[in-house]
């Protein structure tokens, strides 16, 4: 398979999180980051999007390439898990917050 120079995805760096595309890993203060490939995909496209409001709408379309039911609980599973996982604490999120009524936002500059 022939890949396009726009096709390459790069690594992305945040202060002390670093998301590694080909590889699908993040590391974060020099440790390894156990993450599920859904887990994986949901960081990627928050870091992609970084300072953005993505809605759970053009998360599922994005992820999942369905419509957002508005009952499923699955992405909120994963930011939840996420979460926990890059050491954010669940209610008082700094670094990947909760938009009420709107979705999620990754803050690239809570990283250090």
């Amino acid at each position: 398979m022939l890949f396009r120079r726009s096709e390459v995805k790069k690594d992305l760096s945040f202060g002390k999180l670093t998301i590694y595309h080909a590889k699908r890993s993040a590391i974060l203060a020099d440790e390894t980051i156990p993450l599920t490939t859904a887990e994986f995909d949901l960081l990627w496209l928050l870091a992609t999007h970084a300072e953005q409001t993505l809605s759970r709408d053009f998360i599922y379309k994005t992820l999942r390439g369905i419509e957002y039911d508005g009952m499923d609980r699955a992405i909120d599973t994963r930011i939840a898990n996420l979460r926990k996982k890059l050491g954010d604490n669940a209610s008082l999120s700094t670094r990947i917050i909760t938009v009420r009524g709107q979705g999620y936002l990754f803050v690239p500059d809570s990283w250090d």
